[in-house]
This record gives C-alpha cells, structure tokens and sequence, in this order.
C-alpha cells in the first residue's frame, strides 16, 4: 500500500519580485485524508476553506500585509480540481472579509481552458496567470505532448477573458522558441489574447525536454519586439518564485 503524507496546504505571506507580498494556496497539494474520493489525494473543497480561513484570520489579526492570494498547484493543476468553482467562491469571500485590497489569482498551466465552466470560474479572479510560450502548433504539441490544434482553441479560449496574465519562457535544445517565425507567432497570438500584462521568465517548464533558457540577451530583444508591436505591459523576472521551494 501507498503511504501519502499531507503536503501543507498554505503558504506565505512570500515576498515576491512579481506580486509583492504573496499568500499561496495549493489547492491540489496531495493528502491522506479528507481527499475528494477514495482514489484520490487531492484535498476536499471543506478543508481548503477551513485551512485558508484559519491562516487568513491569523494574520489579519497580526496586521499582516497580503498584496495578491494566489491560488495554484502542485499535484495537479488547480483547474483539474473537481470543486474549484465552490473553492473559488468561498476563498473569494474570504478575501472580501480579511484582506480586501488583495487581488485573488490563480496560476494555470492548463491548456483546457474551453469549458464554460472553467472560464466563467476563472473569470471570477482578479488576475489568471497562464503559462504561453508558443508561436506555432508544432512546438506547442512538442513540447506538451497535446494535439497542436488544441493551441488555437487555447487561444479563444484566453481572449475571452479578462484579467489574464501571460507567462512565458524562451529556451533553446531540444525544442527552440526563439526563432523568428516562433516569436512572430507568438506575438500575433498575443494580440488575439489581449492579455493584462506579459511576464517573462527565465527557467523552462519542460523537464522532459533538454532545454536551456534563452540569454538575457535574447530575452530583452523578444521583449522589445513585443512591446513595440502590441503596447503591451511587459516584464522580466528572474525566479519564479510563486512556489515554494
């Protein structure tokens, strides 16, 4: 028999280089108890809400200062969590009462982003930070390993929503984003999302893939690029530092 040990649920307040003072809640970090089904380790909605509630309480009492609540995680992805609706409701209302001036987010690597019900949930964040990183349909399923029609879907998906953040990566091995054709893509994908904001960072998210990020060189000339084309608000960081490591 597998033994599951509980994986903390909260943690923070982080300080961040992106969003300042951060509040992460891994909603999907696995569990020995009080897990959704009997073959599961994902954590009920009940005691996600009862341990963020706790913890929010705790330092609101403290005068504690949250700039963002950032709802991830680390199992799964948090749109893969069955309840993640009935989650979002009740830590949004938990915001509302401790921390008001907190922007509540999620962090998505999900390319699933179609279903009514994910984007009329996402559409209850203040920001939805999702990871796109792909100028044309080949790299996309290259690199993760989904039908490459699946980007454009992804794509309307993102525009139809508001508040999003895009997050990109730019790397070069085994699978190479950096070229021209790939960042023209990108870009015009770009324009079909109308994100928020651009955040750039520096480590790739495929460890199946020999990848090694692209030169901070490399990097500024993409951004510029960018900026110049769509006005858009960009910025470079470093570290990803939402999780905790």
């Amino acid at each position: 028999m597998t033994v599951v040990e509980s994986v903390p649920l909260i943690h923070g307040p982080l300080v961040t280089s992106r969003l300042g003072r951060v509040l992460t809640i891994d909603i999907t970090a696995p569990q020995a108890t009080m897990v959704v089904a009997r073959d599961s380790v994902l954590p009920r909605a009940s005691l996600v809400v009862t341990t963020a509630a706790r913890r929010m309480i705790e330092l609101s009492k403290a005068g504690e200062k949250v700039e963002h609540i950032v709802i991830l995680g680390t199992g799964e992805d948090p749109i893969r969590h069955p309840n993640l609706r009935e989650v979002t409701e009740n830590l949004r209302a938990l915001r509302d009462k401790w921390f008001q001036r907190a922007k509540l987010c999620i962090a998505t690597r999900s390319v699933e982003l179609e279903p009514y019900e994910v984007r009329s949930t996402l559409g209850m964040y203040d920001k939805v930070l999702v990871r796109f990183e792909w100028g044309t349909a080949k790299l996309f399923s290259a690199v993760t390993g989904e039908k490459g029609t699946s980007l454009a879907s992804m794509t309307r998906a993102l525009g139809q929503l508001d508040h999003v953040i895009i997050e990109a990566s730019f790397f070069k091995g085994d699978e190479d984003n950096t070229s021209a054709a790939e960042v023209g893509g990108w870009i015009k994908k770009v324009q079909e999302v109308r994100p928020q904001e651009v955040h750039v960072l520096a480590a790739p998210q495929y460890p199946q893939k020999k990848l090694r990020a692209a030169t901070q060189k490399q990097r500024q000339t993409i951004v510029e690029k960018l900026t110049e084309e769509t006005g858009l608000t960009v910025s470079v960081h470093e570290l990803e530092d939402l999780v905790p490591a």
